[in-house]
């Protein structure tokens, strides 16, 4: 009777445990780690943004993913960013970010302050002359 016991108590850790790596496996938790990453950051108006996570790839204890970022005043208006992250416990932490394409410089230069974006792919920049 008491090696059942203790045998569904193991049972019962072993799936609690994978369940709640399974949880952490997730877009959403991602998203959660992102965004305490980006309201660290005071230059970046997250309110002004809505996030979507495009694609995900999970490798153990890293992960990498896609993030479109949209003006909330101008929707036509988006910013792609590429995040590394590393999982910490029970959450994930940002390591690195990149402008979508590998441009390299501030990923969020186009979500600072108010709702500005790079202009839309194929479209020039107009001159002021």
């Amino acid at each position: 009777m008491r090696s059942l016991l203790i045998s569904s108590l193991g049972l019962a850790l072993l799936v609690s445990g994978c369940a709640k790596r399974e949880g952490l496996q997730s877009k959403e938790a991602l998203q959660a780690g992102i965004e305490r990453y980006l309201q660290k950051q005071s230059k970046i108006a997250l309110s002004n943004m809505t996030m979507e996570i495009q694609d995900v790839k999970f490798q153990g204890d890293r992960a990498e993913a896609q993030v479109k970022f949209r003006s909330k005043q101008a929707p036509d208006l988006a910013v792609g960013v590429h995040y590394v992250l590393r999982r910490a416990g029970d959450e994930w932490e940002v390591q690195s970010s990149s402008a979508a394409g590998g441009m390299g410089g501030n990923p969020h230069a186009g979500a600072v302050g108010q709702a500005s974006a790079p202009p839309p792919s194929g479209s020039a920049p107009q001159s002021s002359h």
